[in-house]
């Protein structure tokens, strides 16, 4: 009776390991393809750890167990080029 209890734990016990090893399987899959269809989800996922940027501006830092926020860029004024009928071309200077 102990023997038959003891093969029942053990096929239990191997289908938990095999469950769990599907599972990272599964997810690295769908990782692998929601990486190459861009999702942007993927940065807000509780799912997904962003450990380093590969492709960031300058002085970017990964900021552990803290939402991604969108933030606006200022765009520089329009430069405002005189036309050359204000500005003469060569200036004079008179003593």
């Amino acid at each position: 009776m102990s023997a038959i209890l003891g093969w029942f734990l053990v096929l239990v016990l191997t289908g938990i390991i095999i469950l769990i090893g599907w599972w990272q399987w599964k997810s690295y899959v769908t990782l692998d393809q929601r990486i190459e269809q861009l999702d942007p989800t993927l940065l807000d996922s509780a799912g997904t750890r962003v450990e380093k940027v590969l492709d960031a501006p300058a002085g970017s830092v990964v900021v552990p167990y803290v939402a991604s926020t969108l933030v606006p860029v200022q765009q520089a004024p329009p430069m405002v080029v005189p036309s050359s009928a204000d500005v003469p071309a060569v200036r004079l200077v008179h003593d």
